[in-house]
């Protein structure tokens, strides 16, 4: 058998390239690199609170808040005296025993998120300790320096009205009433 010696040479070559590239291609194939990243996180329930106008808003016992929508807000309440009442006609003034008391109500709405909490507590405090013979009150609960808590078991997402109070006593002289009220809703 006679084998054309042009056909080996030639095919000999294109042999060697094959064998090149097979190689290099398992070479390639061999070089990894594996990597693992895991992750975690945590979910933060949260509540917000803010102060809203009651719907009665302007009527006797409802004067309007500054800055409303926030939980940061003031409200006025106007100027008042055991002999002339106040000079507001929104809040509320009562006079009796040498005291007389004024008051307005506004709402209150905590929402929560991310949180599986049925319900919420609410406690106030005041920022300074008032002057003698003059009482802070919300829903006639008296405030002190020291959270108290005067509502157990409000639901989310549905506003709280609330009233707040000032007694004053004939016989404080006169002044200028200021007062910050801190309020601390809390997750049951």
């Amino acid at each position: 058998m006679r084998i054309n010696n042009s056909i080996v040479r030639w095919n000999w070559p294109l042999l060697g390239c094959c064998v090149l590239l097979l190689i290099c291609l398992r070479a390639q194939g061999q070089t990894t690199s594996t990597g693992r990243l895991t992750v975690s996180g945590r979910v933060q329930g949260s509540i917000g609170l803010v102060f809203n106008n009651n719907p009665a808003v302007g009527t006797n016992g409802f004067c309007p808040l500054t800055n409303a929508g926030t939980n940061n807000v003031g409200l006025d309440m106007g100027t008042a005296s055991y002999t002339t009442g106040d000079s507001l006609a929104c809040v509320f003034y009562l006079r009796g025993f040498g005291f007389y008391l004024v008051s307005s109500g506004f709402d209150v709405l905590v929402t929560k998120a991310n949180s599986t909490s049925p319900n919420y507590q609410l406690a106030a405090s005041l920022s300074t300790t008032p002057p003698a013979n003059v009482f802070w009150l919300i829903n006639a609960t008296n405030l002190t320096t020291t959270f108290t808590t005067f509502q157990n078991a409000n639901n989310y997402a549905a506003p709280v009205t609330e009233t707040l109070s000032v007694i004053v006593n004939q016989n404080v002289p006169q002044q200028t009433l200021f007062e910050t009220i801190n309020f601390l809703a809390t997750a049951n």
